[in-house]
């Protein structure tokens, strides 16, 4: 690349002068020169923008193309998985989810895994960046994407592991198990019980005001850890919540909430 560098800077001259001042530079030999003899333009001006225009794609592409008939080693790809990947739903609904709803993560991941199936190669390394120091996603990350994982580390050094993950070894259980979130004591009670159990508790207490704005943390993570046959029935209460109350908008907040967990789970069924 460093002639590539010095040829652009050539040619920033000459177009900082202007091509009737200067002629533009001599196309580097490679592909630049070719290029130049192949398709040879009439006037200085039409040569440095096309030298210009090839030279840019050189500069985004990072190397030049290698010459024809050049040894250089096929680059290897990762070992084979021959689990099913992740839908293109799937991988829509995490990238809402971590925009709009974190808590649901742990639980998205687990399911990849528990269902048997392996992380989309596109979500690979935005995952394993997102989860650099984490230990415990982390390592969630690395059984979801198999090799891929370890394959994306050695080709993009950035996202190895990084603080506790670099080091920490963690249970196989712990993988297993979603981390306890803090809610309620009345709202953990219920969040094994049936659905309509589930709906009268969240959405009720809505509507009778036990619940306001300032329970919006607390009835997340609620939701977050209920029953997941609970969700539709849950939903179509707090879409019931009287229109008039200064919550409604935090009870079709928590709807739109739990139709989205419950269809990011549907999403992982083994088909």
């Amino acid at each position: 690349m460093t002639g590539v560098a010095q040829y652009w800077s050539d040619l920033v001259t000459v177009a900082l002068l202007g091509a009737d001042r200067r002629d533009p530079p001599q196309p580097i030999p490679g592909v630049l020169a070719d290029l130049a003899a192949d398709d040879p333009r009439p006037s200085p001006s039409q040569r440095l923008l096309q030298q210009v225009a090839a030279t840019s794609v050189i500069r985004r592409a990072g190397l030049m193309p290698a010459a024809a008939g050049s040894s250089t080693a096929p680059f290897a790809a990762p070992p084979v998985d021959l689990r099913p990947a992740t839908a293109p739903q799937a991988t829509a609904s995490w990238r809402t989810m971590v925009s709009n709803w974190p808590v649901l993560e742990d639980e998205w991941l687990r399911a990849v895994v528990a269902t048997g199936h392996r992380l989309a190669g596109e979500l690979v390394a935005p995952l394993l960046a997102r989860h650099r120091t984490d230990p415990v996603r982390r390592a969630l990350v690395h059984v979801g994407a198999g090799p891929l994982a370890a394959w994306v580390v050695e080709h993009q050094p950035q996202l190895a592991a990084g603080g506790l993950a670099r080091t920490s070894a963690v249970p196989a259980e712990q993988l297993a198990t979603l981390p306890e979130l803090t809610t309620l004591v009345e709202l953990a009670a219920v969040l094994e019980a049936s659905s309509d159990v589930v709906a009268d508790a969240v959405a009720g207490g809505l509507n009778a005001g036990v619940y306001g704005v300032t329970h919006r943390g607390v009835l997340v993570n609620a939701i977050a850890r209920v029953r997941a046959d609970a969700l539709p029935q849950l939903a179509n209460a707090l879409d019931r919540v009287d229109p008039s109350r200064p919550i409604i908008g935090l009870a079709y907040s928590l709807a739109e909430m739990a139709r989205f967990r419950h269809r990011m789970l549907t999403e992982l069924e083994p088909a």
